[in-house]
């Protein structure tokens, strides 16, 4: 599958990244990375955040450096709302998860929309951005996300893609202050497992 842009202005641009594809280059610079597609089409691009290689969703780059300021604060800060779509294996407690490693608090707020076939079809919202949040929440929290082959045992083998997906942005526009809401949705390779824990599209 290929990137999609699904939104362009002059300063920003949100791209839907396909699982599989790295968000930077690889250190054995391997096969196309997501910042390099961008940066081929667009005159500049700036990184300000990632997602995990196995998961799909919406990455956000600066495209003009007016817009630089605005967003590494507003990621910084967790001013920038980020919504993702997640399937995991078992029973879902309702609330949040909060853990601290090296001092560093992580909270994601969750939200069980279906559950069957012992699945949890579920929305998460981030408080925190630590490294691999979600799916390491989701095993402490004893209900790991489905395809997870590093943190998810045997979910892990339950699917041939990790079911997690970067489903929607809200922000302020850092250079226009307008409200800001971006979209993508849950990609076809996701779409039967969502239903079979019962949730609709």
């Amino acid at each position: 599958m290929e990137p999609v842009i699904v939104y362009r202005d002059r300063w920003l641009v949100a791209v839907n990244k396909p699982s599989g594809m790295p968000t930077q280059a690889r250190a054995d610079n391997e096969g196309v990375d997501l910042f390099s597609w961008v940066r081929e089409r667009e005159p500049l691009a700036a990184l300000h955040h990632r997602l995990d290689q196995p998961a799909s969703g919406l990455v956000l780059f600066a495209a003009h450096p007016d817009a630089n300021k605005g967003l590494t604060e507003g990621f910084r800060e967790h001013r920038i709302a980020r919504r993702y779509q997640v399937v995991l294996y078992g029973e879902l407690t309702p609330g949040a998860w909060t853990w601290e490693v090296d001092g560093k608090r992580a909270r994601s707020e969750v939200l069980a929309v279906a559950e069957d076939n012992g699945f949890t079809a579920a929305k998460v919202s981030l408080d925190t951005g630590r490294k691999h949040q979600i799916r390491i929440h989701a095993a402490m929290a004893g209900c790991p996300v489905v395809g997870d082959r590093r943190y998810g045992g045997e979910a892990g083998r339950m699917w041939d893609r990790l079911a997690l997906h970067a489903a929607e942005l809200h922000l302020s526009h850092p250079v226009t202050g307008g409200s800001l809401t971006l979209t993508a949705p849950l990609p076809e390779d996701l779409v039967p497992l969502w239903e079979a824990a019962g949730a609709s599209v």
